[in-house]
């Protein structure tokens, strides 16, 4: 058979995806499943397959199609194979597979697979499959709202079918005399992982919900009477002695509830200045610049706690083109790499 052409390409996690499904190309009327996993999908199953030499013009994940279609992979149907260069998708996210070796269970039916194909040498390509593979299950985790608690080995279905019992991360990675897969990557599980997370991440800000906390001073947690979503909840709460602070540990009503005794008006006393990391009142010497801090230990325990205070040049977040690692770089730096090993 000829190579393979997609009815068509697109990005998925920043990796080329070719669409060559199986429903729609099946010449030699191979066996296909029917079962539906519209609004079932619990997460993604990592596999690995072994890497292939190919012929010019082509890639290893096309080949693979190519003998899936052919009927040369025996009962093995799988959604994507990816490989150092792009993924091939052979079954649509609606429909199961046959991958996991459960029968009718959750690895099968409520799974999306992916066959990252790699060898055992773990060489510069290799890691570019494994990467790609990373890239593709963190876009798909996130399509479906799922966290990376919800990404498995094909081990752990061969676990759960033989009847073991554990959390998820045990059952990733605990031995299966049947098998041992993904086998290249499971000895980097936890890496895997991790990078799989980078990429969830990566280009999201997290919103969370602004609270007031009611303290001593912003160090002394065990003193907190409250945590309020409402700054003037946190105030009614507020009793002599405490202070009002906001997440980023700023005392929202400055000395509030230590300097008056009325519960809530405002001090007239406009020559008192208190600490920023601990509230107490700073002394401060006439015709000098005004203190901020009572020490140096909370002026360093502030400052530690603020880096984003710093005046920073702007800058942006980037992938390394060696190790896929998300590090940091000034926007005037033109960086490529993480690190001095990578380049």
């Amino acid at each position: 058979m000829a190579i393979l052409k997609p009815d068509k390409a697109a990005t998925l996690g920043s990796v080329t995806v070719n669409e060559y499904l199986l429903t729609k190309h099946n010449p030699n009327r191979i066996v296909m499943l029917s079962a539906s996993m519209e609004g079932k999908i619990i997460g993604v199953t990592i596999h690995n397959t072994s890497w292939i030499t190919t012929t010019p013009g082509t890639t290893p994940a096309e080949q693979y199609t190519r003998a899936t279609v052919n009927g040369n992979m025996n009962d093995v149907r799988v959604h994507y194979y990816v490989d150092n260069t792009c993924a091939w998708q052979n079954l649509p996210l609606t429909l199961s597979g046959w991958y996991a070796a459960d029968g009718s269970g959750n690895g099968n039916r409520r799974t999306i697979t992916i066959e990252c194909i790699m060898s055992s040498v773990y060489n510069y390509t290799d890691k570019k499959s494994e990467g790609n593979a990373a890239k593709l299950a963190a876009a798909l985790l996130k399509k479906y709202n799922l966290s990376i608690d919800h990404i498995y080995t094909h081990t752990h279905w061969l676990n759960v079918r033989d009847g073991k019992s554990g959390s998820v991360d045990y059952l990733n990675i605990a031995k299966n005399s049947y098998k041992t897969c993904p086998l290249y990557i499971l000895p980097y599980w936890s890496a895997f992982k991790a990078k799989v997370q980078s990429y969830m991440n990566f280009g999201t800000s997290k919103s969370t919900t602004q609270l007031y906390r009611v303290r001593k001073s912003w160090s002394d947690a065990k003193s907190q009477i409250g945590a309020f979503a409402s700054l003037e909840n946190a105030k009614k709460a507020c009793k002599s002695g405490y202070f009002v602070f906001n997440a980023n540990a700023i005392n929202t009503v400055k000395s509030y509830c230590q300097r008056n005794q009325l519960g809530g008006r405002k001090s007239t006393d406009s020559n008192k200045h208190f600490c920023k990391q601990c509230g107490i009142e700073v002394k401060q010497t006439p015709h000098r610049k005004l203190k901020k801090f009572c020490s140096d230990k909370c002026r360093m325990k502030w400052w530690n706690r603020h880096p984003e205070k710093l005046h920073r040049k702007s800058g942006k977040n980037i992938v390394c083109p060696i190790c896929e690692n998300i590090f940091f770089a000034y926007a005037s730096a033109n960086r490529k790499y993480c690190s001095h090993k990578c380049y």
